[in-house]
């Protein structure tokens, strides 16, 4: 093996290394917690709960439950239950998140549920 082999593969390693701790810091950066937005009269609140508990109400009531898990700058969330909650195919999507101070936009990655991916996408959630 060549000296220059040798470095090609350690600068390799070195930057495998450092993307995978960039997406351990990023999604320890997430904020747990509510956020909230008003919009058509009501508001809507979004709950970041331990063991990665999803609540997102309308004006204090349940519209649907869930779980959630973040992965660098992805978060991914899940529907189970509620009046408002995807389900089948449509249960999970995935959404690029960016918190700035209190403010969490989301951008869609990927959601066949369309009514959920407009909720989220189309306003900025400030946190509680």
């Amino acid at each position: 093996m060549t000296k220059r082999h040798e470095w090609t593969i350690r600068l390799t390693a070195l930057l495998v290394v450092l993307l995978a701790l960039g997406a351990a810091a990023r999604a320890a950066d997430f904020k747990k917690g509510a956020y909230s937005v008003t919009a058509g009269g009501a508001k809507w609140t979004i709950n970041f709960g331990d063991n990665n508990k999803l609540t997102f109400t309308r004006d204090g009531e349940i519209a649907a439950e869930g779980t959630y898990k973040v992965t660098g700058d992805e978060l991914e969330v899940a529907d189970e239950r509620g009046p408002i909650a995807c389900g089948g195919e449509q249960k999970t999507g995935k959404y690029k998140w960016k918190l700035e101070e209190k403010e969490l936009t989301l951008t869609k990655v990927e959601d066949p549920c369309e009514g959920r991916a407009h909720a989220l996408t189309s306003h900025v959630w400030v946190r509680e």
